[in-house]
C-alpha cells in the first residue's frame, strides 16, 4: 500500500470518528450545522462548540431554526452577539506578507475565517475557554484564534473586507439553554399599560376590545370586523416574535406581518392606535345617537359633526388594517 493511500485512509477514519462517536454536536438550527462543516478541518474546531456551550450555557440542539441570521460583512453586530465571518470559496489574501510562495497567500473556502463576540476576535484560552486576545494571553504567548486564524487577517476591519457573509447569533438571548431557552422580552405597551409577555398582551387586547364593544349603541359590523382582524394579526405577530426573538439592524426586536419583517414596536404601536381610534369611533357614534331624534326627524348641529367624526375614525382604522394586510407597518398611523 502506498504511503499516500495510508494517509488518506487514516484521515477518513478520523473524520468518521469525529462525526459518528458522539463528539459531533447536534444543532437545532441548520445554519449552525453549516458553520460546523466549514470548520471541520481545523483541529481545534471540535472544542469550540463545547467551549461556548460550557462557558455561556448554550444548548446547541435546542436552538430553533432562525436563531442564526446571515447578514452583510459591512454591518457591525451589536453587543451580546457572536459573529462568524465566512468565505464561500477560495480567495486571494491581500494581507499576506513575504514571499508569494507562502501558504497564506490563498485562503481556502468555504471556511470560517474568525469568530467575534462583542466585536472582539475570539481565541482559545489555556483553560479550554474562549476570550479576546488580551484575555487569553499569558506569559507563554497568545492562544490560537477560532476559525482559520490566518496571520495578518486578525482584525475586524480586515475580516469585513475578506468575508462573503457574516452569520450572527444573539448569544445573550439564549444563555441558560441547557435547562430552558431564555430570550429577551420586549416591553409591550398598550395605552398606559406595559406587559412583559405575549399572553398578557393578548389578554389586554381582547379585554380592551370587548370593553369598547360593550359600550356601543347600535351595531356597525364592518368596523367591528376590521378591528377584530387587527387584534388577531397583532396578537399572532407578537406571540411569534416573543417565542423566537430576532434582532434587526438597529438592535430592535423584529416581527413578521404578512410575510414582511418589521420592528415589533411598529406592531404594538399600530395595535394601540387602532384601539384608540376604535374607542373614539364608538364615542362619536354614541354621541351621534343621542343628538339624533327619529320622532321629529331632525338633526342638531352636533349630530352632523359626530357622524363625520366617526366616519373619519373608521377610515383611519381601515388604513391600519391595510398596513397589516400588506405587512408595511412603517410606524406612521
Amino acid at each position: 500500500m502506498k504511503k499516500s493511500d495510508l494517509k488518506r485512509i487514516i484521515r477518513e477514519e478520523v473524520i468518521n470518528m469525529l462525526r459518528g462517536d458522539g463528539l459531533n454536536e447536534a444543532f437545532g438550527d441548520p445554519a449552525l450545522a453549516k458553520l460546523d462543516k466549514m470548520g471541520l478541518t481545523n483541529t481545534r474546531w471540535r472544542s469550540f462548540w463545547r467551549s461556548v456551550s460550557k462557558q455561556y450555557d448554550i444548548a446547541w440542539d435546542k436552538l430553533p431554526k432562525g436563531s442564526v441570521r446571515k447578514t452583510l460583512p459591512t454591518i457591525t453586530p451589536p453587543d451580546g452577539h457572536m459573529a462568524f465571518y465566512v468565505i464561500n470559496q477560495d480567495i486571494d489574501n491581500p494581507f499576506a506578507s513575504g514571499s508569494q510562495w507562502r501558504w497564506d497567500t490563498k485562503l481556502r473556502g468555504p471556511a470560517v475565517l474568525a469568530v467575534t463576540i462583542d466585536g472582539k476576535i475570539q481565541y482559545y484560552g489555556r483553560d479550554g475557554g474562549l476570550g479576546s486576545k488580551s484575555a487569553t494571553s499569558t506569559f507563554r504567548g497568545t492562544g490560537d484564534p477560532v476559525g482559520k486564524g490566518v496571520r495578518g487577517t486578525m482584525m475586524v476591519k480586515k475580516l469585513k473586507q475578506l468575508a462573503d457573509d457574516v452569520y450572527v447569533f444573539d448569544l445573550e438571548s439564549y444563555r441558560g439553554g441547557t435547562t430552558a431557552l431564555k430570550s429577551k422580552r420586549a416591553k409591550l405597551t398598550l395605552g398606559k399599560d406595559t406587559f412583559k409577555d405575549a399572553k398578557s398582551w393578548k389578554q389586554a387586547n381582547l379585554a380592551r376590545y370587548k370593553e369598547i364593544i360593550n359600550s356601543r349603541v347600535g351595531s356597525r359590523d364592518q368596523v367591528d370586523a376590521m378591528v377584530a382582524k387587527i387584534v388577531k394579526a397583532s396578537n399572532e405577530a407578537v406571540a411569534e416574535a416573543m417565542a423566537l426573538p430576532k434582532m434587526g439592524q438597529y438592535s430592535e426586536l423584529m416581527a413578521t406581518v404578512s410575510g414582511q419583517e418589521v420592528p415589533l414596536k411598529n406592531v404594538t404601536t399600530a395595535m394601540g392606535r387602532a384601539l384608540q381610534y376604535y374607542g373614539e369611533y364608538i364615542a362619536n357614534e354614541n354621541d351621534h345617537e343621542r343628538e339624533y331624534s327619529e320622532e321629529d326627524d331632525t338633526r342638531r348641529i352636533g349630530s352632523t359633526y359626530y357622524d363625520r367624526r366617526k366616519k373619519e375614525k373608521a377610515g383611519e382604522i381601515k388604513q391600519i388594517l391595510n398596513k397589516f394586510t400588506s405587512g408595511k407597518l412603517d410606524g406612521w398611523y
